[in-house]
């Protein structure tokens, strides 16, 4: 999987974006349906919000172990790794209606976090891969872009495959619809795999540290502390969002598939305008922070909405902003990481992110007590967290530091 040829690393990336693609589409109908089919099995929203705990305490050894291993056997090989996982949890989820079943599917497969458009874009070593193989900013930010807006882009399909509920439940049941699915997903899935398989990469340089340098940890701890409030916020507010739309709307399946299908094409919009117009014309912290700004004001918005015809439209202009910031704090995220550090680096701040959403756990209490609370908390922690992002690395000096990262007296 390694090459010194810039013509075969570049000529690779196109399964890298097929892998985005066909996991995205798998994913995200996996993510959407998980909790309105614990739901119709007659598990409480309370219960529903618990299960996303192991299934988070989960992901986060996992991230941690690839992405360390990653800077010693290289991204791609990571990559590949970590897509198992998913293929396995998804054959187990479309196999039985058994709880026991459903959880441990649910857990390997990492279905955690929120069904947004880039939810199938991000796996352990990704943004590492992205990072070794392009090294100026501007590069990394049109990448990254690319592979956000296929994601996007593909995940209509998730939307779409719940949209059909409509039309199918009613000639094989509920539950053979949501188990039919299950199974396309994990097709879907083992295709990632596939592609994945046929990733090239640049050599890793050596590693001279037992863990990382001292210039990447401590831009690292800047990076950490708004990412983990973010991480909060999505936790509370985004895993048990489907079963709400249903619940505080009294909307069936289809119509919440609807919504999220808009989303999708219109995050993809947001991520390819990111990368082709945006990109090098703005400033791309400052961007990235007014998005999460403003996605967690329109969360806010959203809790307070009456009708659903209004919290969908307001939701797919969150998705699209959602799009056009997130290619941006990919880049962002390692600007100040050395080479040698991609994988551990980007692997905490994963771990970080991931143990941050926890907060899931929490999710179905607020949303028994109040279907506003959910949004009302998340989208403020969000806002927060955007306003803490810039000030953090606005004011991170590499030029403080010396090449062995140690600070300059």
């Amino acid at each position: 999987m390694f090459s010194d040829s810039p013509e075969e690393v570049n000529k690779s990336f196109k399964y890298l974006i097929i892998s985005r693609a066909t996991r995205s589409s798998a994913l995200i109908f996996v993510t959407l349906a998980l909790p309105l089919y614990l739901h119709f099995l007659h598990f409480s929203a309370i219960f529903i919000g618990l299960l996303y705990i192991p299934i988070t305490l989960f992901n986060v050894f996992l991230t941690l172990i690839l992405g360390r291993l990653g800077d010693r056997i290289g991204y791609s090989r990571i990559l590949f790794l970590g897509e198992i996982f998913p293929v396995v949890g998804m054959l187990l989820i479309s196999l039985s209606t058994n709880i026991y079943f459903i959880g441990t599917g649910a857990v390997i497969a990492g279905i955690t976090g929120g069904a947004g458009g880039m939810r199938g874009a991000f796996s352990p070593g990704m943004t590492a891969f992205v990072a070794n193989n392009y090294g100026a900013e501007k590069n990394r930010v049109g990448k990254l872009s690319l592979l956000l807006a296929t994601a996007s882009a593909f995940s209509i399909f998730g939307g779409i495959f719940l949209s059909l509920y409509v039309y199918i439940e009613n000639i094989i049941g509920v539950i053979m619809f949501y188990r039919t699915f299950f199974f396309v997903s994990f097709i879907l899935v083992f295709a990632s795999l596939v592609s994945l398989s046929r990733l090239k990469e640049y050599r890793r340089p050596k590693k001279t540290t037992r863990v990382m340098k001292k210039q990447s940890f401590w831009f690292l701890m800047r990076i950490i502390l708004p990412n983990s409030i973010n991480a909060a916020a999505i936790g509370i507010s985004m895993p048990l969002l489907p079963l709400l739309f249903e619940l505080k709307y009294h909307v069936d399946p289809s119509m919440i598939g609807y919504v999220y299908t808009v989303g999708y094409a219109v995050t993809a919009i947001g991520s390819y305008v990111s990368g082709k117009y945006i990109n090098g014309m703005f400033d791309s912290l400052k961007i990235a922070s007014i998005a999460h700004v403003l996605q967690g004001a329109l969360f806010i918005v959203i809790a307070f909405t009456p009708l659903f015809f209004l919290a969908g439209l307001i939701y797919v202009g969150r998705m699209g902003i959602a799009g056009i910031g997130s290619p941006m704090r990919g880049a962002i995220n390692v600007r100040g990481i050395d080479k040698e550090d991609y994988g551990t680096s980007t692997a905490i701040q994963g771990v970080s992110g991931r143990a941050s959403q926890l907060t899931s756990g929490a999710s179905g209490y607020l949303m028994d007590l109040n279907f506003a609370f959910p949004l009302l908390i998340g989208g403020s922690l969000q806002a927060i967290g955007g306003v803490l992002y810039y000030t953090v690395i606005k004011s991170w000096r590499p030029d403080k530091y010396d090449r062995a990262g140690k600070a300059k007296a």
